[in-house]
């Protein structure tokens, strides 16, 4: 057939030809698809060196020898084998770090001595990173790339990653950062015709949304808490970089980017004091070109944000606080207790530097040394990995229930816990049922969704539990209702976000006469914290209007509603009053609504303004016996200060009586600030609640009663004989005379006394109270009258020759107040 002809030989040469660059151009055309050709300054199928400077230095300038500085130099290299798609690799890196300064005040610098081991991690691995539709910055780091390397190249990835310029000269733009997305103050300073040559950027760190205090931990029984946020405040944190561009091809020849963070107390016009300065320099080497287009993504996934890091290895540091805690148990058998507030500080420090690895692991040995010391440490620890493990500690080994409600209670005071605290929370709660861990789960509730102000998993669980609690209008356990409802008050604001239809449940148990009148108005406090709509103010309305309804439950729809009335809803209460039945409830409202006229509290102006329309054609009631009739009391007072905001103060107090008898059964103390110009705070706020106390009353100051008697025994003893005047009023009000025949032995006769008193007591009605605190809108828990009765029982208990109270005392009752306080 002879020899293959030339032009055979170079059609599939040139096919193949064709087919490439056919391939090549519908790559880029996909990739143009997700990433923009000038969405990036650099251009694909190029390598960009650069020598690449960073230098920090701390201390107040001026002072040459409180200043420290370290320095690093390496080459940068930046690859770019896709649009969108880098690679970045450093080399010859060198530290530095100071050792003294010259007479001009300049650092003089040396290489440290780990300076070879920093050069060989940071060219062991190299960096891929992608920026899809040119935004949000994606890093692909190797498995085992250090943390602490792997954030120095994301600093030097940050500096250089500079957004094209538009037609403006000025704007604001959110790019990605080391600190989060950060608002950057764009500017092009100078153009080569329609390129720009020269920009600049300006960025304030502190309202980076990655910018965020470090926390090292607190302890959940220190009287000031949250001030990690408040205190970073005084730290003023800013960022400018100039960028020198190349007029043709557009990318980064020159870069100076300077970070400066100053200490505002210690600094002069908040520009110069003592402070932190970090330099990065750039200048830019060569641009070949490459021909390698593979782009390897990889399994590991992370943004541009800094990662935090630890400095000591975890073997190191468990060894450290084991070491701690075994001197710190020494102290007790040497009695050097001058150093136990030390030690104890220090162990505490060296539990929140460990992982939550490290901390089961070192659990057990840490218990077998000291238990109660451990305890203690984990429970003022204040970190994530300390509380979750102490509250699955003390379940696994049984620990007395009362024990647990404390530790529960004090977890859950830490200012920002953690999902994993909150499910230990949530779920000791579930358990325990008790006043303490359900009180608990609320505090941890608040402080969770304020840092964490989305729906997650475990906020569902703890709504999806709280409703199976009241389904059924309220029906089910009334103890366990009762307390749900005021534990749904405490957080009612974060249950209302999460799922709108708890409100409902709640508003189903306000109308419902099923449920017991204190389940009623339980319900009706658990809307405290939750927005108030229309359909809500309806509700408490009717309630309110209904004179079927006790008058303690319409008050209290009342209060409700007053939080925020419209003009229709005063109206309706104003014209009912002339023609309202319960004096109690007529008595109440008229002094609440005339408080409101005469209040100089801020908040309430708007209102004010409601209620003088609603008066136009009507009079309020007059005022009745304070002594017998339910009133509302205000003392308010506002101060107007020069160049401030104005400010007023509150105290205000309900008593509501009892119809039947004229005797208080409900009371509430609360004082309200408004200053600064921040919405009105309710300092703190006290309530109590109660009935059944007459027979006890009449027990206890009848005119046979426990103190009458003892007062008539009292001064029988003190002479053998009472006075003419003093036997008059005895006689008067007790029934006593001279002639009456009275136990001369004083012990004898107070124990009569005493006995006839708790007899007496016992036949009668048990009285009921319930009393609550609040401080700043947060209820910290409510208390009974029973809690208090079986404590006192208990403590006599502990004396058996204490007024022989033993003898009408047995077993059951110390049984009765374990099983109430949680305890087996």
């Amino acid at each position: 057939m002879g020899p293959p002809r030339p032009a055979l030989l170079a059609l599939p040469a040139l096919l193949l030809l064709l087919a490439g660059a056919r391939a090549e151009k519908e790559m880029l055309e996909n990739v143009s698809v997700v990433c923009p050709r000038d969405a990036t300054r650099f251009k694909h199928l190029r390598k960009y060196t650069y020598n690449y400077e960073a230098e920090s230095s701390s201390g107040v300038p001026g002072t040459a020898d409180s200043r420290s500085a370290t320095r690093i130099n390496c080459k940068v290299e930046l690859e770019v084998p896709q649009l969108c798609s880098f690679i970045l690799k450093t080399s010859q890196c060198t530290l530095k770090e100071v050792y003294g300064f010259n007479p001009e005040g300049r650092a003089l610098l040396k290489k440290t001595k780990n300076s070879e081991e920093f050069a060989a991690a940071m060219s062991r691995y190299e960096l891929k990173l992608a920026i899809p539709e040119g935004k949000q910055v994606f890093l692909y780091p190797e498995k085992d790339e250090p943390t602490h390397i792997l954030n120095i190249k994301r600093g030097i990835i940050s500096a250089l990653l500079v957004p094209p310029e538009t037609e403006e000269t000025k704007q604001v733009l959110f790019l990605d950062t080391v600190y989060g997305n950060c608002s950057t103050h764009f500017t092009v300073k100078t153009r080569k015709g329609n390129v720009a040559t020269e920009i600049s950027t300006e960025r304030d760190l502190g309202q980076c949304d990655r910018f965020k205090p470090i926390r090292t931990g607190i302890s959940p029984l220190a009287l000031i808490k949250g001030m990690t946020h408040p205190l970073s405040t005084l730290i003023s944190s800013s960022q400018s970089c100039q960028y020198t561009l190349d007029a043709k091809r557009k990318h980064v020849a020159e870069a100076i980017c300077k970070e400066q963070h100053l200490f505002l107390p210690f600094s002069y016009k908040n520009m110069y004091g003592m402070g932190v300065q970090v330099t990065q320099t750039f200048k830019l080497e060569d641009t070949p070109k490459i021909n390698s287009r593979f782009f390897g993504e990889g399994t590991k996934k992370v943004g541009l944000a800094f990662e935090s890091t630890k400095s000591t290895s975890p073997l190191k540091q468990a060894e450290a606080v084991l070491k701690t805690l075994q001197e710190l148990k020494k102290l007790t058998i040497s009695e050097q207790n001058i150093q136990r507030a030390n030690l104890f500080h220090k162990l505490v420090t060296e539990l929140r530097g460990l992982s939550d690895e490290a901390v089961t692991s070192l659990l057990p040995q840490l218990i077998e040394v000291s238990s109660p010391i451990t305890l203690q440490a984990l429970v003022q620890c204040g970190q994530p990995q300390c509380s979750t493990h102490i509250l699955q500690w003390l379940k696994r080994v049984h620990a007395n229930p009362l024990l647990i409600d404390v530790v529960t209670y004090l977890v859950a005071l830490i200012p920002e816990p953690s999902a994993q605290q909150l499910r230990e929370i949530f779920n000791m709660a579930r358990e325990q049922r008790s006043r303490a861990t359900l009180y608990a789960l609320s505090h941890a509730v608040n402080n969770y969704h304020k840092t964490n102000p989305t729906v997650t998993q475990e906020l569902l669980d703890i709504t999806n539990y709280l409703m199976e609690q009241i389904q059924d209008d309220c029906t089910g356990d009334e103890d366990y209702t009762y307390l749900i409802l005021r534990v749904i008050g405490n957080m009612g604001q974060t249950m209302e976000q999460l799922t709108p239809e708890l409100k409902s449940s709640i508003l189903k148990c306000v109308q419902s006469t099923k449920p017991s009148l204190m389940i009623q108005k339980a319900a009706i406090q658990a809307l405290r914290k939750m927005e108030p709509k229309d359909k809500d103010q309806e509700v408490l309305l009717q309630t309110f209007l209904d004179d079927a309804s006790p008058g303690d439950k319409r008050l209290a729809a009342y209060l409700m509603l007053m939080r925020s009335p419209s003009q229709a809803d005063i109206n309706k209460i104003v014209q009912l009053l002339p023609r309202e039945q319960n004096e109690q409830v007529k008595n109440f409202v008229a002094s609440h609504i005339a408080n409101i006229l005469n209040s100089e509290e801020l908040d309430i102006q708007d209102l004010k303004k409601l209620v003088k329309e609603a008066l136009k054609e009507s009079q309020l009631p007059t005022v009745m016996d304070f002594r017998k009739f339910s009133r509302n009391y205000q003392l308010s007072k506002s101060v107007s200060l020069p160049s401030l905001d104005p400010a007023s103060a509150k105290i205000e107090g309900n008593l509501i009586f009892d119809p039947n008898n004229y005797l208080p059964k409900e009371t509430m103390l609360k004082t309200t600030l408004t200053a600064f110009g921040f919405a009105s705070a309710d300092l703190f706020e006290i309530g109590l609640e109660g009935k059944g106390f007459e027979p006890t009353l009449e027990a206890l100051f009848g005119k046979q009663g426990f103190f009458p008697d003892s007062v008539n025994k009292a001064l029988y003893w003190v002479n053998g004989q009472v006075p003419d005047g003093v036997s008059k009023v005895l006689v008067d009000h007790f029934g006593y005379t001279k002639e009456d025949k009275r136990e001369q032995d004083m012990v004898n006769g107070m124990m009569f006394s005493v006995q006839k008193l708790i007899e007496d007591l016992k036949s009668k009605e048990v009285p009921e109270a319930r009393a609550y605190l609040r401080i700043l809108g947060e209820e910290l828990g409510f208390a009974k009258l029973h809690d208090l009765q079986l404590l006192g029982k208990l403590l006599l208990m502990d004396r058996p020759d204490a007024l022989m109270i033993t003898t009408v005392l047995d077993r059951k009752d110390a049984c009765t107040f374990f099983k109430d306080a949680g305890s087996p």
